[in-house]
């Protein structure tokens, strides 16, 4: 019977449960009524719900439901997709296939229409393409193959994957796990277009599903050279971890056996966290006073969740290193190994409209120098933590016509085991508040008008006996702008003139004698406190004039001048400058003393250099020529005694007492390049101004001058993205100016776990 098409109905599955209907079609059906059996020949198709069966011809057993079919076989459903030669299926059961390809979607798709196996390639997202000489499959998925070939990689018909695992045989959980005997791996280099063998393994696990168990590939990271063979592990469906035993072979500071173990956590929406010890017997023996080896390790983590709503949100930072010379030594970023201290904290906060409630608790860990008892997490060193603090603030409400705004806190500052710590404070509890009142209004309906009245103060208990102490101040201030602008064309100019004016009490009450515990304390001792002492009057003008055009703003300038109308004198003039032109883009700010030198003044630095002209410099620019490749710069400059606005405090414009530290500068200045699915970056960090106390490249010599232009280090990182979207390659190494080379190298064959 030529294109027939028989509805059968009530057919048996692997079940006592009717089977759904089977569509059967084909050019020719002969039905055998002894057997219970339909032969199709002439293009034979086979339907029952989403799953189609496609061959030159087959046989249908009616009471077991089994199917036959040989000649171009083609089985799909949503998720998956066997071409063969022959096919030996039971309806809802298992499947046997000959000289097979498949492919599971990553996704349903919809494969009802397809006839032929590229047609199936090509209809969504592969996740796993396989092939073989047998196929056997179960009725719940699970199959075992024979003359295997796998790979994640999706790269169409006609294209060999980025990386392919050839085996004498596989047994595979589609979505979970694939586990091959006698593996060989196979890759395709850029522009080789051949798969070239590079690995043979007697056996191989291939995890198939974001969060599967099974060993991950190792990887290549530094300090020095280290290996490490990760092993992944599902802990249930919201927690995973990683433990990766790893040895450094060759190392600057470090060389022996060690482990990683991170653990991820997401149990509820709006909640994860991650945690991650390191542990190294560091078997280098580095000689001299700050040298640090054998048992060494370091805990690094964070935790955020809301709690009973989006108002409400916890958040933990945990960073903590068994000695002073961790960052030194185990960090592959030249910043991070300069770094001075790690910060620990929680802090638990609660939004109500315009109310914002904080607490909790803040650990400082002090790094450097020699490892003289240290104690655990540096408690031998000490410094203040906040043990603990709770706060209140008010943002800015309306009040009438009026806004109201303000801050009310208490916290213990404390060493965790000494009486006092390096800079001579005493632990002490301190509570403080600040309230504002304005009145911001529009005069004429051009000039924007904020005038305002602050008043704050501070009270201190002390843990060593000294009596208590408290002091209150008060500010006025007012600030005034207004814009004029101007249309040529599609160009719109406007200018902006801005004025600002504080005027502020001195400190009444005992006050604090001591340096200042953080930026709202009140003292003469030292900077960094909310205002400089005696009365506070100071003056900023500005001008910007700005460029704008429907796409963005190509120029934007303004220029200021901050004065001290208690001196009568001039402070820093400033410029801000950002230009946008085509693919150039550039921002820079300035600030330099250029009417008045500082009443007190600045410590000279050791080197003088160009920059010290400047108090502050802050510059960036960037510029894509083409496509492809991108060049970028950033220089951050901060002349001797810093600039006014780095010192000063919430109540101050700016502060022009010299803070106690010399000049700093650094520059970096790199460029990218897109290769086709590659990306190859290259940064340098540069000395920024000329420095004296660089480290000596050889052991125990002394530190090296620099000058600005220096580089003191090298970065180079090429990520590789597969094409098929099965892999990812990075490869990157570090040279700092003494020749010292940290390389990294990282490939991910599978998709990486979710974290």
């Amino acid at each position: 019977m030529t294109a027939a098409a028989l509805l059968l109905a009530g057919l048996l599955a692997a079940g006592p449960a009717p089977a759904p209907d089977v569509t059967v079609e084909a050019g020719a059906v002969t039905y055998e009524p002894a057997l219970e059996r339909y032969r199709l020949r002439g293009g034979a198709r086979l339907r029952r719900g989403d799953a189609v069966l496609r061959a030159g011809e087959a046989t249908y057993d009616v009471a077991s439901g089994e199917i036959v079919a040989e000649g171009g076989v083609l089985l799909t459903d949503p998720t998956r997709a066997f071409a063969a030669d022959r096919i030996r299926a039971v309806l809802g059961g298992a499947i046997e296939a000959e000289r097979v390809r498949a492919f599971l979607k990553a996704a349903p798709a919809d494969l009802s229409g397809v006839a032929t196996p590229e047609a199936a390639r090509a209809a969504g997202r592969n996740a796993l393409v396989l092939s073989g000489d047998r196929l056997a499959a179960d009725a719940r998925g699970r199959f075992h193959l024979l003359g295997a070939r796998l790979t994640l990689c999706d790269c169409g018909e006609g294209s060999p994957p980025s990386w392919e695992v050839r085996a004498r045989e596989a047994d595979v959980v589609p979505g979970v796990r694939a586990t091959l005997s006698s593996a060989v791996v196979y890759v395709a280099p850029p522009f080789a277009g051949r798969q070239i063998p590079v690995l043979w393994l007697p056996w191989l696990y291939v995890p198939l599903g974001d969060r599967q168990t099974g060993l991950l590939l190792p990887e290549l990271t530094s300090p020095g050279v280290t290996l490490a063979l990760p092993l992944f592990v599902t802990l249930g469906r919201s927690a995973d971890l990683t433990l990766a035993p790893q040895w450094t072979f060759t190392g600057e500071a470090v060389r022996g056996p060690g482990a990683r173990l991170e653990l991820r956590w997401a149990p509820a929406p709006g909640a994860e966290g991650r945690v991650e010890l390191t542990a190294i017997d560091d078997r280098r023996d580095e000689g001299g006073p700050d040298a640090v080896d054998g048992g060494r390790f370091a805990i690094d983590g964070q935790h955020a969740q809301h709690l009973g709503g989006p108002a409400t949100r916890l958040a933990v930072r945990l960073s903590l290193a068994g000695d002073p010379r961790w960052p030194r030594d185990f960090s592959a970023d030249r910043l991070a190994r300069d770094a001075g201290y790690s910060r620990s904290s929680l802090l638990l906060s609660h939004r109500r409209d315009a109310l914002v409630l904080e607490g909790g608790a803040a650990w400082l860990q002090p790094f450097g120098g020699p490892d003289v008892d240290y104690g655990v997490f540096g408690a031998g060193r000490d410094g203040m933590h906040r043990l603990p603090f709770a706060s209140a603030v008010l943002l800015p409400a309306g009040l009438g016509p009026l806004e109201l705004e303000g801050r009310a806190g208490i916290v213990r500052f404390a060493p965790a085991y000494t009486e006092r710590d390096p800079l001579g404070r005493v632990a002490a509890t301190r509570a403080d508040a600040r309230l504002e009142l304005s009145a911001p209004w529009l005069a004429g309906g051009a000039l924007a008008v904020r005038p305002f009245l602050r008043a704050a103060g501070a009270a201190y208990a002390f843990e060593d006996g000294t009596p208590g102490s408290a002091s209150g101040w008060a500010l006025a201030g007012v600030s005034l702008s207004t814009e004029l602008s101007r249309r040529y064309g599609a160009i719109r100019h406007a200018v902006i003139p801005r004025l600002e004016w504080r005027l502020g009490s001195d400190a009444r009450g005992d006050g604090l004698a001591t340096l200042a515990y953080d930026g709202f304390d009140r003292t003469a001792a030292g900077t960094l406190s909310a205002a400089p002492p005696g009365t506070l009057h100071q003056l900023r003008v500005a001008v910007e004039t700005r460029l704008s055009t429907s796409s963005g703003t190509p120029l934007r300038l303004e220029v200021g001048q901050d004065l001290d109308l208690a001196a009568s004198r001039a402070g820093e003039t400033f410029v801000d400058v950002g230009v946008a032109a085509g693919p150039f883009r550039a921002e820079a700010t300035a600030r330099f003393l250029a009417f008045a030198d500082r009443v007190e003044p600045a410590p000279a630095p050791a080197i003088p250099s160009a920059l010290d002209d400047l108090t502050e410099l802050r510059a960036r620019g960037s510029l894509a020529l083409g496509r492809r490749l991108s060049v970028h710069g950033v220089i951050l400059s901060v002349g001797p005694g810093a600039s006014g606005t780095l010192v000063a405090g919430p109540d101050a414009l700016f502060d022009l007492r010299p803070a106690a530290r010399g000049a700093v500068g650094s520059a970096t200045a790199g460029a990218r390049i897109a290769l086709g699915p590659g990306t190859l970056e290259y940064e340098a960090t540069l000395a920024g101004r000329a420095q004296g106390d660089v480290a000596a490249c050889s052991e125990g010599g002394a530190p090296r001058r620099v000058d600005g232009t220096h580089v003191l280090e090298h970065r180079g990182t090429f990520v590789w993205e597969s094409p098929c979207r099965c892999f990812r390659l990075v490869l990157a190494a570090r040279v700092d100016d003494c020749g010292n080379l940290t390389p990294r190298a990282q490939l991910e064959l599978t998709r990486p776990p979710s974290r």
